[in-house]
């Protein structure tokens, strides 16, 4: 099959100069002209070039390329190999074949047995992992699966109670803090985790640029046994909070292959597919279901997990917000930064159907004073990463009925996490998750190297004064001091949240233990599938 040929039969019907076909299908007119000879040969096709400029090509299809396509990826869809299919659902169909390849490709998604009868649950996902390293973590989707993956020393949750995990004690001082690892717990190429393995993934991040701002007060590591180590700091107040992120997850390297603890590896991941499988030698108890697919299907609508033909339910959470992040270069006046917070904070979340923003999850609503408008000259421009459909009405709506004249600057994905692309507009707008404990993920979301509004934020004078306050207080009462910094930037206007952002799973009633977690996604190692129960005989 060839993308090139699906999408010429596309325009099977219209008369389009053979320069502009060619552009139309991503071919030089030199490729397309070579082409056509050869699928002409094979029988595929006949043409007859056009002479002179503006002349069209004239093409009489031997073969109904489409129909053809289509019952391949069918068969390969019929035959559960969906590795395989996928690629080809992003490619040039007509909008009644991709539509019946995405329904057909939907029987996929939900419990299946692998080769070997164990069970598989299948879901989807909207984006291949960017990386599949615990340091490079920089995103909510890759955070909760390399979750699943990886292991940290604590967990600690936002009431600053301390969950054990790959570390089973410690000792904290002023400036140190001793830990001692669990014994006997497994990498997952069945080597032992030891305290130099701790050791050398901190030191690793120290050197990373999208961790090392997280360890910089760190001095210095010292092994003091095979199971323990210490840790020297000037100013953390944070370190165990700091011990319990993803990003500093402990990992070790094996062949340029990047391996962790967790209660599932990585069996497979490429652009189409990542497969969890679950790991035996787990020193928790073992995950539920032994393998996790998830599959990029391009356009899919939001599925069931589990089985379709079930019964399902809906589980619903408010995780995250979309916000607004005032470029410190921007030229609007006081005044009018002051206006466009008023009318969106009050009307863009009702637009969309959302719930009423907020960032912090103990600070009430911050209401806006009503304001006159001011003039507007010039466009607001605001910055925008791959903005919905329903996020553009919302604004569009707003700024018409207030007549202010505005610019929304789309940005792919990417630039979200690339440090060195150009923010040129008066605003970002952007979403976030806050994750657990929120007192150190709102101090890393103003202040981190690695977030998205870092390269606006620090262009303020008070930026680095604001983060050494944060250094002289205890971790306790970071969450005080988180809102009070909040109420701070939305009184002037420089950050404050649009909408707060309801995340839903539909799941069918078998699967027990199902709970999003801290990123809006599911927390694997919790499912379990109940048995359905059968009528018995006598």
């Amino acid at each position: 099959m060839e993308k090139h040929l699906l999408s010429l039969y596309q325009f099977k019907n219209q008369p389009i100069p053979q320069s502009q076909l060619a552009q139309q299908i991503g071919l030089s007119q030199k490729q397309l002209s070579r082409n056509l000879k050869r699928w002409q040969s094979e029988g595929i096709l006949s043409y007859r070039s056009g002479k002179g400029r503006g002349q069209y090509s004239i093409i009489n299809w031997h073969t109904d390329i489409e129909e053809d396509y289509y019952q391949q990826v069918k068969k390969l869809l019929n035959h559960g190999y969906s590795e395989e299919a996928l690629p080809y659902l992003s490619w040039p169909w007509s909008s009644l074949a991709h539509q019946k390849l995405i329904t057909k490709s939907n029987k996929l998604l939900g419990f299946t047995k692998t080769a070997a009868n164990e069970d598989r649950l299948t879901i989807t996902k909207r984006h291949s992992l960017l990386s599949t390293r615990p340091f490079e973590v920089l995103e909510a989707k890759n955070a909760s699966v390399l979750m699943s993956v990886y292991d940290t020393l604590f967990k600690v949750t936002d009431d600053h109670h301390v969950t054990f995990k790959l570390a089973h004690h410690y000792d904290l001082h002023e400036h140190s803090i001793d830990i001692y690892l669990r014994p006997h717990v497994r990498f997952h190429d069945g080597s032992y985790l030891t305290s130099n393995d701790v050791k050398h993934t901190l030191e690793y991040a120290m050197q990373h640029s999208h961790t090392q701002d997280m360890l910089d007060e760190v001095n210095d590591i010292h092994l003091i046994d095979e199971l323990s180590l210490t840790i020297y700091f000037g100013r953390c107040p944070q370190i165990l909070a700091l011990l319990s992120s993803v990003s500093l997850s402990i990992f070790k390297e094996i062949d340029g292959r990047y391996i962790g603890t967790g209660p599932y590896f990585i069996k497979r991941d490429n652009h189409y597919t990542t497969i969890l499988k679950r790991f035996e030698g787990y020193y928790n108890s073992t995950a539920f279901i032994d393998e996790i697919e998830m599959v990029y299907i391009p356009d899919i609508k939001e599925p069931v997990i589990g089985d379709p033909q079930q019964p399902s339910t809906t589980l619903t959470k408010n995780i995250g917000f979309f916000y607004m992040c005032q470029n410190p270069e921007s030229q609007l006046t006081a005044d009018q930064k002051q206006f466009l917070k008023f009318i969106l904070k009050e009307e863009y979340y009702a637009l969309i159907e959302a719930v009423k923003p907020k960032v912090l999850n103990h600070s009430r609503y911050i209401e806006s004073q009503e304001l006159s408008r001011p003039a507007f000259d010039a466009p607001v421009k605001i910055d925008c990463i791959e903005i919905k459909e329903s996020s553009r009405e919302a604004f569009q709506a707003i700024f018409d009925r207030y007549d202010i004249p505005f610019e929304l600057i789309n940005h792919p994905f990417t630039v979200s996490i690339d440090r060195k692309t150009d923010l040129s507009g008066d605003y970002y707008f952007f979403g976030e998750y806050l994750d657990i404990p929120e007192s150190l993920a709102y101090y890393q979301f103003l202040f981190g190297a690695s977030s998205s509004i870092h390269r606006l934020m620090r262009g303020y004078k008070w930026f680095e004064s604001i983060r050494q306050l944060y250094q002289r207080y205890p971790y306790e009462r970071w969450g005080q001091l988180n809102r009070l910094v909040d109420r701070k930037l939305d009184q002037y206007a420089i950050f404050y949240p649009l909408y707060t952002v309801p995340v839903s799973l539909t799941f069918d009633r078998t699967l027990e233990g199902l709970s999003v977690n801290q990123y809006g996604f599911i927390d694997f190692y919790q499912i379990w599938r109940k048995p359905s129960k059968k009528a018995s005989h006598h």
